[in-house]
């Protein structure tokens, strides 16, 4: 605790030195710190099923961005506390799990292209994966959402078009199979495309995410959002794919795996949001993104080869003229589990910038 204390002085200190510099050349920083807290309860519908109480992904983030000049920007998001805050720092560094940096990003915006380097979420795409971690209500979020360490160190160089409603980038970055970035030498390369078209707004990618030295997983990712008005939807698609060789040189097998998840929603003035969402993941061979761990609500390593969960929750905005404090109610329920899993709890984000420059 000692150490989150330290950390979070120093960059206080910072900001408050930065900004003041930044303001003379116009370029402000934002700092927002993004505390959570949750609790959640499990009540057990079947037999084994489980049952329980947690804080479920209480937690503390920021997010610190801003521009230098016309043509360079920053971004970095860091997660502080969780539930279990050890492992953030012990995995400081890793490719193959989560550390207490979520991404930290420069970039060099030119005409129509932008090139970043850094830490970044690998270009998967998809709907579910947007969202910051945590704004996410993650007992109702895939498998692969809670398996996969989706941020790791790279470039990106993207173009957009004049009209701003189609991008396409590349991305290379390391592997989440690897234990160290670049060290393990296991790399992941990614083509995405974003489009707006008004009430179609696709996210479509194809990625190779190297599982072993020469053998990747592909992956094929089909995000699709349908707005109009005050309803939307949200409809991800995806199929994975790896011809593998067990590492003593015994045979080969292949992995299938294939997701559907959708979202469904409808704002009420600004101030309510009403979702139901549900999704189906089916395997054959080995499960690629799981690992061995404790039984839990969600499933880390996939004891069936087909996957349920559905839900739905309400999200409340009472702030007046902006939506820096959620409260949210979701309930969620899987075939894993056999158990209800509710979540009760409530968001903010508070922005030091904004405070700061009203006190003025």
């Amino acid at each position: 605790m000692r150490k989150i204390f330290v950390l979070t002085v120093a960059a206080l200190c910072y900001f408050c030195t930065y900004s003041q510099e930044a303001e003379a050349s116009g370029n402000v920083p934002t700092l927002i710190f993004s505390p959570r807290f949750e609790v959640n309860p499990y009540i057990q519908t079947g037999g084994g099923g489980y049952s329980g109480v947690d804080f479920g992904t209480s937690s503390l983030y920021t997010l610190f961005e801003g521009s230098i000049g016309e043509h360079f920007s920053y971004s970095m998001s860091n997660h502080w506390l969780s539930t279990d805050t050890k492992p953030l720092y012990q995995n400081a560094f890793r490719s193959d799990d989560v550390d207490f940096i979520d991404w930290l990003t420069l970039s060099y915006s030119l005409g129509n292209f932008t090139f970043t380097l850094g830490k970044d979420m690998l270009a998967i795409g998809g709907y579910e994966l947007d969202p910051m971690d945590v704004d996410q209500h993650p007992t109702l979020c895939s498998t692969f959402w809670h398996n996969c360490a989706i941020y790791q160190w790279g470039g990106k160089v993207e173009y957009t078009t004049n009209d701003e409603s189609s991008s396409i980038a590349f991305q290379f970055g390391t592997s989440p199979f690897g234990e160290r970035p670049f060290k393990s030498k296991l790399f992941t390369y990614s083509l995405i495309w974003y489009g707006d078209f008004g009430c179609f707004a696709p996210i479509w990618s194809a990625n190779l995410i190297e599982f072993e030295p020469g053998t990747f997983v592909k992956i094929a990712s089909l995000g699709n959002g349908f707005y109009f008005g005050d309803f939307g939807a949200e409809i991800d698609l995806m199929y994975k794919h790896l011809n593998y060789g067990w590492r003593d040189g015994y045979g080969k097998e292949s992995n299938h795996e294939f997701s559907a998840i959708g979202k469904f929603g409808y704002t009420l003035k600004d101030k309510v949001e009403l979702f139901v969402k549900g999704g189906y993941e089916h395997r054959t061979g080995l499960d690629i993104f799981g690992y061995e761990d404790e039984f839990g609500f969600i499933p880390t390593d996939s004891s069936s080869n087909s996957y349920f969960f559905y839900g739905g929750g309400v999200n409340y905005y009472p702030l007046r003229n902006n939506k820096d404090l959620r409260l949210h109610a979701v309930i969620a329920a899987n075939t894993h589990a056999k158990s209800l899993a509710l979540s009760i709890g409530a968001t903010y984000h508070f922005n030091l910038t904004e405070v700061i420059r009203k006190n003025k």
